[in-house]
């Protein structure tokens, strides 16, 4: 959206925006794949993040006030990810147009947001502590792999061999499928 509604007018094109985006991108996978760059990151970064939580980490006391709190920041921080869903489903209801679908999205939607959330929420603190240790280890795992993930991608962008990818999907993909992921 910056590029879109700013970016433009101070001389920054999207080129230039996607290719600070995938080095970004690269150097994310780097610490999250590396323990080393894991380990100095937390180094330098620790003094700022003492500062965060000695001057805000009680701010959402305990009980419901704080768990309130805590789902404010949530939600701030999920906007950006849910708008574009949330933004379609409403203008399409606004149009009048497709409400049967509209609803069907909307509830998809809200059950796949609300399934992972329930289900942590039912999870006993007891029964996280029994399962910490293979989760720890799994996270590792999976972190690792993550940032092997990012830095595949990342480099697909630097050289523009993704859109070569994207161009091979997009004709091997069946014809229904093309039509209902660009149909709006």
């Amino acid at each position: 959206m910056f590029v879109g509604l700013i970016g433009f007018s101070v001389g920054i094109d999207g080129r230039f925006f996607r290719l600070v985006s995938s080095v970004m991108l690269i150097v994310v996978g780097l610490l999250l794949a590396v323990p080393l760059l894991q380990s100095r990151f937390a180094i330098v970064t620790g003094p700022m993040g003492n500062w965060v939580q000695n001057n805000f980490g009680s701010s959402f006391g305990k009980g419901s006030a704080g768990q309130f709190g805590i789902g404010v920041l949530l939600g701030a921080i999920w906007s950006p990810c849910v708008g574009p869903t949330l933004g379609s489903a409403s203008l399409l209801a606004a149009q009048g147009h497709n409400l049967v679908q509209v609803a069907f999205t909307m509830l998809v939607f809200g059950l796949g947001v609300a399934l992972p959330l329930t289900l942590i929420g039912l999870m006993s603190r007891e029964f996280l502590m029994r399962w910490k240790v293979r989760m720890l280890n799994t996270g590792s795992t999976m972190k690792s792999a993550l940032g092997i993930l990012f830095i595949l991608t990342g480099t697909l962008i630097v050289t523009g061999h993704d859109k070569q990818i994207e161009a091979a999907i997009v004709n091997g993909s069946p014809t229904w499928l093309t039509e209902l992921t660009t149909r709006y």
